[in-house]
């Protein structure tokens, strides 16, 4: 049994159910992870995140997957963030902590605002669900959220830091699995 073995069973605990996952082949290019598509028992929401990533960052005190929380109507955009982003991070062979802001010099949605993501646990599910443990309850995995962020609101953290930003989205009632939510900042 691997160190991993556990991921898939700690996705659909916290998550809902495993829909299915892309193969690694991308048009003509081959990705370093796979895209898997998790389902939430409310219907409303749709989850997306890397599995295969974790081989190809270096320097985190854990290995890493990405996981991207929209509204179900919203799948493509989750997909669409989760990739570049991921890529990014493949391709460059780095890591990302919580509070990493990587961002686009344009807006990276079509119709959003959103030009980039926060890293971060993710804002909805419980701390447990952040970081995978083995059969010894040792932390084998962690998981970085991309929290969906537009380019007035990445000056925000980059000027006052990341609980300004949080506060503002508390102060609004943001729902951060809105890619069309409006900016705070």
């Amino acid at each position: 049994m691997g160190r991993f073995s556990g991921f898939p069973e700690h996705v659909e605990k916290h998550v809902g159910r495993v829909r299915g996952a892309d193969s690694r082949t991308t048009g003509e290019r081959l990705r370093s992870y796979h895209v898997v598509y998790c389902d939430h028992s409310d219907g409303a929401h749709v989850t997306l995140l890397t599995s295969g990533l974790r081989d190809r960052v270096e320097g985190a005190p854990l290995p890493q997957e990405l996981v991207c929380t929209l509204r179900a109507d919203q799948e493509r955009y989750a997909k669409h963030l989760l990739t570049v982003l991921a890529e990014l991070l493949a391709e460059s062979r780095s890591r990302v902590g919580y509070g990493a802001l990587i961002m686009n010099d344009r807006v990276l949605l079509p119709d959003t605002e959103v030009a980039g993501a926060l890293a971060a646990p993710h804002p909805y599910l419980g701390d447990e669900f952040d970081v995978l443990l083995d059969a010894d309850g040792q932390p084998v995995l962690q998981l970085i959220t991309l929290v969906p962020v537009s380019r007035a609101e990445a000056q925000l953290v980059a000027r006052y830091g990341r609980d300004a930003l949080y506060d503002r989205w508390e102060r609004h009632g943001s729902d951060l699995t809105d890619v069309h939510r409006p900016s705070v900042a």
